[in-house]
């Protein structure tokens, strides 16, 4: 019983202590200008100099205004900015949390007083003993400048890290590379720069006066100024494991170099696949374009600089706003099919011209694209439509008919390939000439003639080539505009419509659209009109898949598809939040109805794990889409894709990870998947490395 006793003391013990601890000011602020907001539990009251803060208070500034707070254990300052929202908290002693929903924010951190953590929608950025700068923009994108120490970010959505150090600035937008380069003297504005000043002495540094006359205005002054421009670096990543293509179970030995200097980054990706009896798979090491494919990605810049360009894996790929091409992927059937895409793109400084133009696969170019955008009314002074933007988008497909894999590349799909990896061989008649050449022998008595009968006799079927397929090619062609509307840190929306129009079919309408950020939402919300004959996002995720197909002895393509849907109307709308910093989901609905009560809807959706709460986790998502239905009766259906990763930390930038892919093909046109026949699944599991 004393036992019991104890231990009950302990918990009432550990209990007040916490709520004693919750009920404490854990900071002050040190000064406040402006329209400054503070939100502790459900109430919401002003601000003023001096105010004492508690655990998990919220800070919002308004324009114009800004607070700076100083923790009461003297371990860091931190300075809102305008049009910025700020929730401290702290979860035990020396660790403290902080997050930035929007805006942007300057903190200093003591040396010694453990670690402070930064969480914005897309980042977490972890501290000691530094002084940075961090700022969200309307896309909810992360940028760091770091002034003193290092700061350690990591993203959010694939746990990518970089490390910023002194003089260096960085680029999340939570799922992509991490670009992280020297800062340059015009990346702090002045506005930013009054707002440090105005209080803060950066200490160790010289100061510029930004008004100085004959002085060029540097902003802060930080370590590596004169530095040049870009970082360098060499990252190491990889994987051991085991991967499943088809039927087929591989040792996958793999190594991901990436090297980036600048705007420059470099990915490569040499995947060695080795089957149950040891041997290699040499068909992926045996000609030129096998070692072209080994590259990853080439990159220079990113979409939004003045020149940007991309060689590599596309994953997702959009343009406009996606009734032309949405989420296309070259990568659908990687590793097992690899194809290296372009992408180029930049701005002309006339009338704010942006341009775009992409390849799914700069050796064959058969799916190409391309936008451009420009603001005609740019350069007036009207209210408003003098932001308006707009843009044209085409995607054009040579031949979909090419769809059908040909893993020999040999020019016969493997569907009427009898030696499918065989570049040499591809038909059983071709192969048993001399077998051939008996059976005329023995039938005539001699050969004479046997080589104009081989060939052309009409009881030797021979199998299809794409030549003797023929071509069908596809055109789709867009124009949209898009106006913003409020272009508030705290809340941005913007209005927008496209039309497009597949050649030679019928068109569709996206009018009213709309798009806004607030707090921790992203939500688009569009009406959508379809003539009939009209399919949207005609290039889309699963467009490779579906580009052609078999059904019986026919070859379908995409486009056949087409053909007739019915007109339709509805609403589609997208939400993407960040839930109590736990769980990251994106949800998509679609709903077009038509005449007699049909419908067509579409589905995606995606979760991610903040794996910061999960221990030795180190991400954790899974996604599915179905488009096209009008009930949702069945999960498997040739336009459903489902793909999922999950890793587990092993310490020491090692982490042990499963990744899979399922998709689904109508392999006998019935409309429905048949069991495992028409599952095409692919799998990995392995441990992953980065150094």
């Amino acid at each position: 019983m004393k036992k019991y006793r104890l231990l009950v003391l302990m918990i009432i013990q550990v209990l007040l202590g916490s709520y004693l601890f919750s009920q404490e000011h854990i900071a002050l602020t040190l000064n406040v200008k402006g329209d400054v907001n503070l939100k502790r539990e459900a109430k919401t009251s002003d601000v003023k100099k001096g105010d004492e803060l508690y655990n998990d208070d919220e800070l919002i500034s308004m324009e114009d205004s800004y607070a700076a707070i100083k923790f009461i254990d003297e371990s860091s300052i931190v300075k809102l900015f305008p049009n910025s929202s700020l929730k401290i908290h702290i979860e035990a002693e020396n660790r403290k949390i902080h997050f930035l929903k929007m805006g942007e924010l300057w903190t200093q951190v003591s040396k010694g007083f453990g670690e402070l953590t930064i969480e914005t929608p897309t980042t977490v950025a972890s501290v000691k003993g530094t002084e940075f700068l961090l700022s969200i923009d309307e896309n909810g994108e992360t940028d760091i400048f770091t002034f003193e120490g290092d700061v350690l970010i990591k993203n959010k959505f694939n746990n990518i890290e970089a490390l910023v150090k002194a003089g260096q600035k960085a680029h999340s937008d939570g799922e992509g590379a991490i670009k992280v380069q020297n800062i340059e003297p015009s990346d702090i504005d002045k506005n930013t720069q009054k707002y440090i000043d105005k209080t803060f002495q950066l200490k160790g540094k010289t100061q510029t006066k930004p008004d100085e006359p004959g002085r060029k205005d540097t902003g802060s002054s930080f370590r590596g100024e004169d530095k040049e421009e870009g970082g360098k670096g060499l990252q190491m990543g990889g994987a051991v494991g085991t991967i499943m293509m088809g039927d087929n179970v591989y040792t996958q030995i793999r190594l991901m170099p990436e090297i980036t200097f600048g705007k420059i980054g470099i990915g490569l990706d040499f995947d060695l696949l080795i089957d149950s009896e040891g041997n290699i798979k040499e068909d992926e090491w045996d000609e030129f374009s096998d070692y072209v494919n080994k590259i990853y990605y080439i990159r220079y810049g990113h979409r939004g600089d003045p020149f940007f360009g991309r060689i590599g894996g596309f994953p997702n790929y959009t343009l406009g706003h996606g009734l032309v091409m949405r989420d296309y992927s070259n990568m659908l059937r990687y590793p097992e099919v690899r194809q290296i895409g372009l992408q180029l793109g930049g701005k002309i400084p006339v009338a704010g011209l942006e341009l775009e133009g992409f390849s799914s696969n700069i050796t064959k170019n058969e799916i190409l694209a391309g936008r451009v955008t420009f603001l005609p009314l740019g350069s007036t002074e009207i209210p408003l439509l003098k932001k308006i933007r707009l843009g044209s988008t085409i995607a054009h497909d040579r031949n979909q008919i090419k769809g059908l894999i040909d893993s020999d590349d040999d020019e016969y799909p493997d569907v009427y390939d009898d030696y499918p990896n065989d570049e040499h061989k591809h038909n059983e008649v071709d192969e048993n000439e001399d077998y051939w050449l008996g059976v005329y022998t023995e039938i005539n008595s001699d050969s004479i003639g046997f080589h104009e009968w081989f060939w052309n006799s009409q009881y030797l079927e021979r199998n299809s080539s794409f030549a003797d397929l023929g071509e069908d090619e596809v055109t789709v062609i867009g124009i949209d505009y898009e106006l913003p509307l409020i272009t508030k840190k705290l809340f941005y929306l913007s209005h927008y419509s496209e039309v497009a129009k597949i050649l030679d079919h019928n068109m569709g309408f996206i009018f009213p659209g709309f798009y806004s950020k607030f707090l921790i939402f992203h939500a688009n919300l569009e009406f959508r009109f379809y003539q009939e004959d009209f399919m949207p996002a005609f290039f889309d995720q699963l467009y490779d898949e579906q580009r052609a197909t078999i059904s019986g002895d026919q070859v379908l393509v995409k486009e056949d598809f087409v053909i007739g849907t019915t007109e339709t109307k509805g609403w589609y709308g997208s939400l993407t939040t960040d839930l109590f910093h736990l769980l990251y989901l994106t949800i998509s609905y679609e709903d077009m109805y038509g005449d007699d009560d049909v419908h067509y809807k579409s589905l995606w959706g995606k979760a991610s794990v903040n794996t910061d709460f999960v221990p030795k986790f180190s991400r954790a998502e899974i996604a599915y889409s179905q488009t096209g239905f009008d009930k949702l009766e069945h999960f498997k259906t040739p336009s459903a894709l489902v793909t999922g990763t999950l890793g587990y930390d092993l310490g020491g930038n090692t982490e042990l990870v499963g990744k899979y892919q399922e998709r689904y093909v109508d392999y006998d046109g019935n409309g429905e998947i048949n069991g495992k026949e028409e599952t095409v699944k692919t799998m990995g599991f392995g441990v992953e490395f980065r150094f």
